[in-house]
C-alpha cells in the first residue's frame, strides 16, 4: 500500500522515509533495489567498485551504526550550528537513505544494500533541513558553509538530494561551488519532484556548474513527478528507491520512496565508479565520460527532459571516451548573482536559469503556494522522495 505524504514530512530537500504502513509482498531488499539489474551495475561493479572515492552526502547527517554502511564513513561534521558530532547521527533518516544508495556495503544475505559504489568513502555533513531546522537558521548562503567544508576534506564528489525553498540565487552558495569546482570537485543535485510544487528545476540544481539529475522508472521512461527544464544533464531511477534508515526512526531499518533524490544519489555513485576506474581524470573528464556515454532517452540528443540521457554505468566505464579540455558545464566561475527582480505576476513565464555559462540569471520570485509557504516555515530544503514508506 502507498500513501502520499504529507507537506510535513517533505521538508527534507531530497529524500526521506516516513512511517507509512509496509506493503504486502514477500520481496528482499536486494530484489526491490530493481535499478541495479535495470542499469547492469553487476557487470560495471565487475571494473570498479568506487576504492578510493571520497564522496560528501550533504543531508541530515549519517546514522553511525548503520551495518550496511560499516566501514564506509568517514569523519564528517554538522554545519551551520547543527549540533552532530562527526555527522554521524540522522534524526530523519534522509541522509542515511542516501548514503546506503550510494555507497551500501551490501553485506552477506539478500536482506542489506548494496550501492553503486560499494567501496566509496562516505563523508557526511549534516545541514540544517527537516528536523535539524531548531538547530540552524535557514539564511542565504546555508550551503556555502557545507560545501566548502566538503571540498577542503577532500570530497571528489557532493551529493546534495534535496532543493531549496527559496528560490534566489545567493551570492555565497556560488562562491561555494565555483570554490569546490576549481578544487576538482564534482557538484551534484536532485532536480526537483513536481508533487512537491516544482515547477521548474529549483536551487541547488539550478546553479551554474551543478550537475542537475532527473528521475526515471522502472521502464525507462521519464518519471512523472520529474521536471523538463533546460538545467536537467543527466537522468537516473527515481521510483521506488529503498534504502537503509536508522532503526530509532524506521522499525524494519529500512525505506523505499521516490523522487530525485535517489536518482542524485545513484549518478554520484556512478562517478564514484569513473574516478576509481580513472584516478587520474579530472572532474571535467570524468563528468564529460559521464555524459558521453548515457542511453539517449526521449529527443534525439540532449533534450530538456532526460538531459543527456539516462546513465549507464558499464558503458561509463568501459566505452572510448575522448578527452576534453574543456568542462561539460562551462568554466568555473564564481559569477554575480544579479538583485532580485519584483514578483511576476502569475501569467509572468519563469525565464530558465542558464548552466555551463558565466552569466548567472537573477533568480526567479513569485507564484508562491500554500506548499511553498510551508516548507519556509519548517526550513530551508526539502526531500525529494515522494511516497515513501516503511518496508
Amino acid at each position: 500500500m502507498r500513501m502520499r505524504a504529507a507537506v510535513a514530512a517533505l521538508l527534507l530537500g531530497g529524500a526521506v522515509a516516513l512511517p507509512v504502513p509496509a506493503p504486502a509482498h514477500a520481496e528482499t531488499v536486494r530484489e526491490q533495489q530493481w535499478w541495479l539489474g535495470a542499469l547492469g551495475v553487476a557487470k560495471a561493479q565487475q571494473v570498479a567498485k568506487g576504492d578510493g572515492v571520497v564522496v560528501a552526502v550533504l543531508d541530515t547527517g549519517v546514522d553511525g551504526t548503520q551495518p550496511d554502511l560499516a566501514g564506509a564513513l568517514l569523519a564528517g561534521t554538522g554545519t551551520n550550528g547543527v549540533a552532530s558530532e562527526k555527522g554521524w547521527d540522522d534524526p530523519d533518516g534522509h541522509g542515511t537513505q542516501m548514503a546506503t544508495v550510494l555507497a551500501g556495503r551490501g553485506g552477506d544475505g539478500p536482506n542489506r544494500v548494496l550501492g553503486i559504489a560499494p567501496r566509496a568513502s562516505i563523508l557526511p555533513v549534516a545541514i540544517p533541513i527537516g528536523k535539524r531546522t531548531a538547530a540552524g537558521a535557514a539564511t542565504s548562503g546555508t550551503l556555502a558553509e557545507p560545501i566548502r567544508y566538503a571540498a577542503d576534506h577532500g570530497a571528489k564528489i557532493i551529493n546534495m538530494s534535496f532543493t531549496l525553498a527559496d528560490d534566489a540565487l545567493k551570492q555565497p552558495e556560488l562562491d561555494a561551488i565555483g570554490y569546490a569546482r576549481a578544487k576538482g570537485a564534482i557538484v551534484v543535485a536532485a532536480g526537483g519532484n513536481r508533487p512537491q510544487g516544482d515547477d521548474h528545476v529549483p536551487l541547488p540544481g539550478r546553479y551554474p556548474g551543478v550537475v542537475t539529475v532527473a528521475g526515471t522508472t522502472r521502464a525507462g521512461g521519464l518519471w512523472d513527478g520529474s521536471i523538463a527544464d533546460p538545467t536537467v544533464d543527466i537522468a537516473a531511477p527515481a521510483e521506488d528507491i529503498i534504502g537503509a534508515a536508522p532503526k530509532a526512526r524506521y522499525s524494519s531499518g529500512f525505506a523505499v520512496g521516490s523522487g530525485t533524490s535517489g536518482a542524485a544519489a545513484i549518478v554520484s555513485g556512478v562517478l564514484a565508479l569513473i574516478w576509481s576506474k580513472y584516478p587520474r581524470l579530472d572532474a571535467a573528464n570524468v563528468l564529460h565520460r559521464l555524459l558521453a556515454t548515457a542511453r539517449d532517452k526521449g529527443t534525439a540528443g540532449r533534450d530538456d527532459a532526460f538531459g543527456h540521457g539516462l546513465v549507464d554505468p558499464y558503458a561509463a566505464l568501459t566505452a572510448t571516451v575522448p578527452p576534453v579540455t574543456a568542462d561539460p558545464l562551462g568554466p568555473v566561475t564564481t559569477a554575480t548573482a544579479a538583485p532580485q527582480p519584483a514578483p511576476p505576476t502569475a501569467a509572468a513565464a519563469r525565464p530558465p536559469a542558464r548552466k555551463g555559462t558565466p552569466a548567472v540569471r537573477a533568480a526567479l520570485v513569485g507564484g508562491g503556494s500554500l506548499l511553498l509557504a510551508l516548507l519556509l516555515i519548517f526550513g530551508v530544503a526539502r526531500p525529494l522522495l515522494r511516497s515513501p514508506r516503511r518496508r
